[in-house]
C-alpha cells in the first residue's frame, strides 16, 4: 500500500478525534502493561497515537504466539475486534511493546459515534476494509511462501519495526522458531 496514503489515513484519523468530545483522555501505558488480558471482556478499541504494542494468543498446548503488531501509521487501530464486535471474551492479551499513547474509545461511544457522525463512519470502513486487505495477504503469506521468503517480506515491508523487535516476537509472528530465523538471517 502507498506509504504517504497509510500516513494521511492515519493523520486524517486523528484530526477528526480532535473533532470529537470523548469521556476518555488519551492515556499512556507502559511497557509491558496489558491494553487487554486473555479472558477479559473486550468493551474498548484504541486509537494508537504513538509507540507499538502486540498481540498474541495461546495455542492449545500453550505456546504463546504473536498475532497482530499495532503501531502508527501502518496498523493504528488497537482492538481484539472479534470479542469487541460480539461481545465475548478477548482471545487475545494485547500489551504494549514499548511505553505507548493511545484514545480509548468505549463500545457505547463507538456505537454512537457511528451513529451520528457520517465522517466517522466513513473512516471506519476504509479502515476495516485495509485491514481486511491485510489479513488476506497475511494469510496468502503463510499459505504460499516459506520460512525465508516470509522473513524477507516482513524485513523488506517493516524495516523500522523489525529493528525495534526482539527476535523470538519476529520469528512468533512468522511462524517460525527462533533459531530458524537466526539462522536465515545469518544467511542473507
Amino acid at each position: 500500500m502507498d506509504k504517504n496514503k497509510i500516513i494521511s489515513r492515519f493523520e486524517h484519523t486523528l484530526e477528526l478525534m480532535d473533532t470529537f468530545d470523548l469521556k476518555n483522555e488519551p492515556v499512556t501505558l507502559r511497557k509491558g502493561e496489558l491494553f487487554i488480558d486473555y479472558g477479559e471482556k473486550n468493551r474498548k478499541i484504541g486509537i494508537l497515537m504513538d509507540g507499538l504494542l502486540y498481540a498474541s494468543y495461546l495455542s492449545d498446548n500453550g505456546t504463546e504466539w504473536v498475532s497482530r503488531f499495532f503501531f502508527p501509521p501502518n496498523n493504528f487501530i488497537v482492538s481484539n475486534h472479534r470479542g469487541f464486535v460480539l461481545g465475548k471474551d478477548s482471545t487475545e492479551a494485547i500489551r504494549a511493546y514499548e511505553d505507548s499513547k493511545l484514545i480509548y474509545i468505549e463500545k457505547d461511544e463507538f456505537k454512537s459515534l457511528l451513529d451520528t457522525n457520517h465522517k466517522f463512519e466513513r473512516t471506519v470502513r476504509i479502515l476495516a476494509e485495509e485491514s481486511y486487505i491485510q489479513s488476506m495477504d497475511r494469510i496468502h503469506s503463510f499459505q504460499s511462501l516459506n520460512a525465508e521468503q516470509r522473513i524477507r517480506k516482513f524485513f523488506g515491508d517493516y524495516p523500522e519495526l523489525a529493528q525495534k523487535l526482539q527476535r523470538q516476537h519476529i520469528a512468533s509472528y512468522l511462524g517460525i522458531h527462533r533459531n530458524i530465523l537466526t539462522r536465515i538471517l545469518y544467511k542473507l
